[in-house]
């Protein structure tokens, strides 16, 4: 019988919130942006909106769209990277994803080009696919042409197929998923 259970994350403090005391507006994004290498575009975004709302700043419907992709590009590319490259590994049996190459290339080569995909969806929308740069309070310093989003939205159609082979591997080694 089990008396006690605890799950204890410990993690050292890094006072983001004392880093931008005393700094300007304009500032608090780059630097919250850091707080995560995987999330930056989400705490770039919970910045903006935060100095946005304290500023009585009203986004456009265009830039609020423009937002919410690239959110979406980061939760593909945060997804994609967990599940492909960390989960994968171990319900094949395998350390890590070198091995896996060796025995499932067609497999890995699929996780890589959804992975490459949503970086250049990040690179669009953000300048880049850490630490966005474009991303600014009242909008973005430099939006995606009409050109470039309908190439990106014909590379997201053209990833359907390879979503669909993923989702198939993973529903085939679904039974390896531990029952916690």
């Amino acid at each position: 019988a089990v008396e006690k259970c605890e799950w204890s994350i410990p993690e050292a403090p890094r006072y983001f919130e004392a880093m931008v005391v005393g700094r300007s507006w304009d500032e608090l994004h780059h630097i919250t942006s850091r707080i995560c290498g995987i999330c930056s575009i989400g705490h770039t975004l919970a910045s903006l909106k935060a100095t946005e709302s304290a500023m009585g700043i009203t986004i456009s419907d265009q830039d609020l769209k423009l937002r919410k992709l690239a959110l979406h590009a980061e939760n593909m590319q945060s997804h994609i990277l967990h599940v492909g490259f960390l989960v994968l590994p171990d319900l094949m049996g395998v350390g890590s994803v070198i091995p896996l190459a060796s025995t499932n290339l067609n497999e890995v080569k699929t996780v890589l080009r959804l992975h490459r995909i949503a970086n250049e969806m990040s690179n669009l929308l953000c300048g880049r696919t850490t630490h966005p740069q474009r991303l600014i309070p009242g909008g973005f310093s430099k939006i995606p042409s009409m050109g470039e989003l309908t190439a990106l939205r014909k590379k997201l159609q053209d990833a359907i197929p390879s979503l669909q082979a993923a989702a198939e591997l993973f529903k085939k080694v679904a039974g390896k998923i531990p029952d916690f």
